[in-house]
């Protein structure tokens, strides 16, 4: 990772007790919920299994740096040149469209979060992951699913499980875990404080009667029970399966 001194939170910072959440200093107002709903579910996913050499794709600001810096051996970012992020941290400048110039089973860790939707053949993502991915490497990718249009022109595809699941078979990857955060709530709060927009006192007001709504144990529950028909998104690991003795001979 180039520049790493250099780093700075950006969309991610820890609160008082210690957990990730939406950084309010620098996240809009009216993606504060997605934030930390995203925050809580990618630092469950990189604790239980980012480690080693870690490939961050997509990487931008490398937002999620703080979060598995302690889990890496090295960590090597990516990302286009036409990025709307700050590139200073890029090893690498490539188009995650088309097969990444990186050695073959070269990572432990292949991350791209917020990144996937934005690619015009998801498909070549998935084949390059999965050809730099050592065995028994983990990808871990997170997606929004009920989530409105961003960075446009370049916002092409909202995936269910059923088409994260293939894909990643497709692909040559065993499934680990696929999960939906936010349940039916969060997606209409989220969008209603987009909706509300840049009038910063009623996405005020939208964000603090979320947080105080779901800060009840039995709707946040009663939302999540939904999650899986009514997802904001999901996280996705997946693992490289080992070779067969045989086929790694003839390999």
């Amino acid at each position: 990772m180039r520049n790493e001194s250099a780093w700075t939170e950006t969309k991610f910072s820890k609160d008082s007790r210690g957990r990730w959440r939406c950084n309010r200093s620098v996240v809009p107002a009216t993606s504060h919920l997605f934030v930390d709903l995203v925050a809580k579910a990618y630092a469950r996913a990189l604790d239980t299994h980012a480690h080693g050499r870690i490939a961050d794709l997509g990487c931008g600001t490398v937002p999620l740096y703080g979060m598995y810096r302690s889990l890496a051996s090295e960590v090597f970012c990516v990302d286009w040149p036409n990025s709307f992020h700050n590139l200073s941290h890029i090893d690498l400048f490539a188009d995650l469209n088309a097969p990444l110039d990186m050695p073959p089973g070269s990572f432990d860790t292949v991350i791209a979060t917020d990144v996937i939707e934005h690619l015009h053949d998801p498909y070549e993502f998935l084949r390059s992951s999965a050809r730099i991915l050592k065995e028994d490497g983990k990808l871990i990718v997170g997606v929004p699913f009920l989530y409105w249009v961003h960075e446009a022109p370049h916002d092409y595809f909202r995936y269910t499980r059923y088409a994260l699941e293939k894909m990643t078979s497709d692909s040559g990857l065993q499934l680990v875990e696929l999960y939906p955060f936010g349940g039916p709530l969060e997606v209409l709060f989220d969008l209603v404080a987009k909706i509300a927009g840049s009038k910063m006192r009623a996405t005020g007001i939208v964000n603090f009667f979320a947080s105080w709504i779901l800060s009840i144990p039995a709707i946040r529950n009663a939302s999540g029970s939904k999650a899986d028909k009514v997802p904001l998104g999901y996280i996705l690991v997946a693992e490289k399966p080992k070779l067969a003795d045989g086929a790694r001979e003839m390999i």
